[in-house]
């Protein structure tokens, strides 16, 4: 049960992880070729150092639920 536990985990965190990267590439993209405006590059700012902390946070918390798991 705590395999499966930990295998589902690992797995969203991967799907996580490349998803934001894909979406950070869009929003650089995006202001790169100034499809936005410029009054949207600030949410566009804010909404990818929000994903930039939870990527960190979840990678933090992935390694410390991996550390203990292994110790069971």
């Amino acid at each position: 049960m705590n395999y499966l536990l930990k295998s589902m985990f690992v797995k969203f965190y991967t799907i996580f992880n490349y998803s934001t990267i894909a979406i950070v590439t869009v929003f650089l993209i995006l202001i790169l070729t100034e499809t936005v405006s410029k009054d949207m590059y600030v949410p566009l700012l804010a909404v990818t150092i929000i994903i930039l902390i939870l990527r960190i946070a979840l990678r933090v918390y992935l390694n410390s639920y991996l550390k203990k798991s292994k110790g069971d």
